[in-house]
């Protein structure tokens, strides 16, 4: 992955965004990227959602795993399914 530092103005521009998404534009208005804050997913954050750690241990024992090959093979579906 790439780093790039940016400035102080502009840190402080995403830092005051305040959890939304902002889209990074060139100075011809065209779309660079769009920046999402860093933030750590806990279970209190997805509540209910979140499955237990039994939950977890039970879905590793027990559900179906795939090889790489049945991944890359279901993925070229897709993109013949959806371009």
């Amino acid at each position: 992955m790439s780093k790039i530092t940016i400035d102080g103005p502009t840190l402080e521009k995403l830092r005051a965004a305040a959890g939304e998404t902002v889209e990074m534009v060139d100075e011809a208005g065209n779309l660079v990227g769009r920046f999402v804050k860093h933030t750590r997913v806990t279970s209190e954050m997805l509540g209910d959602d979140w499955p237990s750690d039994e939950e977890l241990d039970r879905r590793l024992r027990e559900d179906r795993r795939y090889t790489v090959a049945e991944v890359e093979e279901r993925i070229q579906q897709l993109r013949e399914k959806y371009g």
